[in-house]
């Protein structure tokens, strides 16, 4: 069976950059990944979402349509779509990181890597700084998005989406 991986991004609405709406998005994706044996990494910064979805070529392909159908998002771009022989996200039927809710030192750290405006990571034009993110992310971000107890010099907050 042919592997692939794609890549996206798109521009949240705003009642999807809540933490319980995330948690609840995140939840089904990873149950609906599971069954089709797909892997992936969902990031959030402000609210854009960059996004990558490794698995069986037909099913990467079946879900990034229904992807572009989804009224949680708009302005759905391709980065990339590739065939793959190993996967980097197979920790993952689906991981959602929220950079806003990482703690101060991966936050610090990725700031000092990548652009950043206000505080919110912006989501790189080149193809190798895309990878290079979401591979960070994935070795950076280990604690849950949606909870404080790992990140103790942040408040709870409630976030509320940016216009572009």
């Amino acid at each position: 069976m042919k592997q692939s991986r794609l890549i996206y991004t798109s521009i949240a609405t705003a009642e999807v950059v809540s933490n319980e709406t995330l948690r609840d998005l995140s939840g089904k994706a990873a149950a609906a990944n599971a069954e089709h044996k797909i892997t992936g990494l969902l990031i959030l910064s402000g609210n854009r979402f960059l996004q990558v979805l490794e698995g069986p070529q037909r099913m990467i392909n079946t879900l990034y349509r229904n992807i572009i159908r989804d009224a949680r998002h708009h302005d759905v771009e391709l980065i990339t779509y590739e065939p793959i022989s190993s996967r980097y996200f197979d920790d993952w039927t689906m991981r959602l990181v929220d950079l806003y809710d990482l703690p101060r030192q991966p936050r610090d750290y990725l700031a000092a890597k990548y652009r950043h405006k206000d505080g919110i990571i912006q989501i790189p034009d080149r193809l190798h700084e895309v990878y290079a993110l979401l591979l960070d992310a994935k070795v950076l971000c280990l604690s849950n998005p949606w909870t404080t107890e790992d990140a103790p010099d942040q408040a709870p907050h409630k976030k509320t989406a940016t216009a572009d």
